[in-house]
């Protein structure tokens, strides 16, 4: 006898946008958590056209993740007219939907404007959630969360020392990030960002050997420079 219940639609097959950082990991945390909801296809990293790499994201970290999560990993080089340019390559995934760590709006609907006119749903599960619930999250889920660029016109240059290639702790977020007025402790306007170096669905970790604060020529940026890191076996 054949049921037409709601067993019968297949997950939905899904590319998460990547960066590495604490909330694109989360995210894939918690589509994972739902197998018959999403099958998690790939990682994709879209970037600049152009020479000037991520600061925050190093682009030899990502591939590192993608290794260590076992999921097969892409960088996609956007251009402008920007919507256009991820329009054009979000519909060449051949997948139902892009995944991203979004929490609010801070691009003027950028992505919602990308996916409109095609066959691709954006999911957001972390949209609009509370910053300190996430953070209790992260921290309860055993993230090991590297804290790699701070914005050093929202942020001020000691705090920033005191950040900028230390890991995400209980104790780091309670006394450094959480009393920083005006800054979203989650970092979602910029404030800072990180890669996340080890969660429950890495099959290996990974470590930094070596690196180094470093201030960015124009200034603007505090950000880690890894010098040496390499992905090792789990305890």
């Amino acid at each position: 006898m054949s049921s037409t219940g709601t067993n019968d639609i297949r997950p939905r097959k899904v590319c998460l946008s990547y960066t590495g950082g604490k909330d694109c990991t989360l995210t894939l945390h918690h589509l994972s958590a739902h197998p018959q909801q999403y099958t998690i296809n790939s990682l994709v990293t879209f970037t600049p056209s152009g020479p000037k790499p991520f600061l925050a994201h190093p682009q030899p970290l990502i591939k590192l993740q993608s290794s260590a999560l076992q999921l097969p990993h892409q960088f996609l080089s956007v251009s402008a007219p920007y919507v256009d340019s991820y329009r054009s390559l979000i519909s060449s995934l051949g997948v139902d939907a892009l995944a991203t760590g979004d929490i609010l709006d801070v691009c003027d609907q950028f992505m919602d404007r990308v996916v409109k006119g095609t066959n691709v749903e954006l999911v957001r599960p972390l949209w609009g959630r509370e910053r300190s619930e996430m953070i209790n999250e992260i921290l309860n889920f055993g993230f090991e969360v590297l804290i790699t660029c701070v914005n050093l016109e929202k942020v001020q240059e000691e705090v920033a020392k005191q950040l900028v290639g230390n890991i995400l702790t209980r104790e780091l977020y309670e006394n450094v990030i959480s009393k920083q007025e005006g800054l979203d402790e989650s970092g979602e306007m910029g404030e800072y960002h990180s890669m996340v170096l080890n969660a429950p669905l890495f099959k290996k970790r990974i470590v930094i050997n070596r690196g180094r604060q470093v201030v960015s020529d124009d200034g603007r940026f505090m950000y880690y420079e890894v010098l040496e890191c390499k992905a090792v076996d789990k305890l």
